[in-house]
């Protein structure tokens, strides 16, 4: 083939990483199509990410420069302290750790994103190249080009395949087959929910917790994750002046939260959840929190019960390296990893950012296909897989041993 040309790219998951590559590649000139098993993009997977220069550095460098200024307006408040922070349950601070990543400074540092509405974004002008509810569930590539297959059935064709449908990934369980998942559980955190912030709140909740997502522990084995989500402009309001064309449903400030259940509480799986099992969860929750700072009663107990449910944490075992083709992985599918350090979106992004460059070298006739892709499988590797292995030690991870600290102090009376 020629490759002095745009490039016609096939993306596998519409999340975060396939999103941004979409929107890169478009930015560059080339064409897409986006292939989502979801009918839509609301699926609970989570509300609050924590930001560093990493990822929103990425979103610069794919996004068009209107819809990068709406994820900026629409993010949440700088806070004062870029630290990863435990706590005591009193909520008095027991340690604390510098966020990963480059300098994150200026007057609107990169915090933090209510990920459906950044979906919003990510989606935007995509129009009739995003087909949702239609999951590639096998390819088969040539010397020419690559052809998917969908799960009803259909094909599409393109230069290039890029596998961003999620940990368990159906391009790479076909790519390879060898690298498996590792389903592992994370002590204290699996059930999340949102708490809406109230004024009655706001009057309970000590400042610290404005800083960030922290860790509160107690020496009993609970734990509690908050993140406090405040955006700097309500997202309908910024979209209808910075990006009228784009559609972003409102969104109000919230605290996510993540909590331990009492001991021989029994997380069902998703699909076993019933219209009682949020209730129960939360019911639980409340009892492990019991003589803990008064606001993280409140937090718990104020809950949004449709908002609960459980997250199945995994990772993959990364693969050391593999002889680059037509078809690559980004995000999840690429370097599934738990939540311990923030890392995951902000790595995925990254992935589209370095991803969409080196096809873009394609087209501009500086490089062959398979070298580009190769280029960035390398360049991926070396930026996500030491982070990867450093989230399996998940118990060190939160704020530099201070879950360690306050599992040995002793009980006073």
């Amino acid at each position: 083939m020629n490759d002095d040309r745009p490039l016609h790219v096939l993306i596998a998951g519409g999340g975060l990483a396939g999103l941004a590559t979409a929107q890169g590649l478009l930015r560059s000139g080339h064409t897409v199509e986006v292939f989502e098993r979801d009918v839509d993009l609301d699926r609970k997977q989570g509300y609050y990410l924590h930001f560093n220069a990493i990822g929103g550095e990425a979103l610069r460098r794919v996004l068009p420069d209107d819809l990068f200024e709406l994820y900026l307006e629409t993010s949440r408040e700088s806070y004062d302290r870029p630290e990863s922070i435990v706590l005591d349950n009193q909520f008095n601070e027991l340690s604390s750790r510098p966020h990963m990543g480059p300098p994150n400074t200026g007057p609107r540092a990169h915090t933090g994103v209510h990920r459906r509405t950044l979906r919003q974004v990510l989606s935007g002008r995509l129009g009739d190249r995003l087909h949702v509810g239609a999951p590639v569930v096998s390819y088969d590539q040539d010397a020419d080009g690559v052809t998917v297959t969908l799960a009803d059935g259909r094909t599409a064709r393109g230069d290039v395949l890029v596998g961003a449908d999620g940990i368990r990934s159906a391009v790479r369980g076909q790519l390879f087959p060898d690298v498996p998942v590792v389903a592992t559980g994370i002590k204290g955190i699996g059930v999340y929910g949102r708490t809406p912030l109230t004024p009655e709140l706001d009057e309970l909740m000590p400042d610290i917790l404005n800083q960030g997502v922290l860790m509160a522990v107690d020496r009993k084995g609970s734990r509690l994750l908050i993140a406090t989500f405040r955006p700097r402009r309500a997202a309908d309001e910024a979209a209808a002046e910075i990006a009228p064309d784009v559609h972003l449903d409102p969104e109000s400030g919230y605290v996510m939260i993540s909590c331990s259940v009492t001991p021989g509480t029994v997380v069902p799986p998703t699909r076993e959840w019933t219209a009682e099992t949020p209730g129960l969860m939360q019911e639980s929750m409340l009892a492990a929190v019991e003589g803990w700072h008064p606001a993280a009663q409140a937090l718990v107990a104020g809950m949004d019960p449709d908002s609960i449910f459980m997250i199945p944490f995994g990772f993959i075992e990364p693969k050391e390296s593999w002889e680059p083709s037509r078809v690559t992985i980004v995000g999840d599918a690429a370097h599934g990893m738990l939540p311990t350090l923030g890392m995951g979106a902000n790595l995925s992004l990254n992935d589209a950012a370095l991803l969409v460059e080196q096809l873009d070298r394609v087209a501009r006739g500086e490089a062959q296909l398979i070298e580009a892709i190769g280029g960035y499988e390398q360049q991926m590797r070396e930026t996500a897989y030491p982070i990867l292995r450093m989230t399996l030690d998940h118990d060190k991870n939160f704020g530099g041993g201070g879950l360690a600290k306050a599992s040995q102090e002793p009980a006073t009376s």
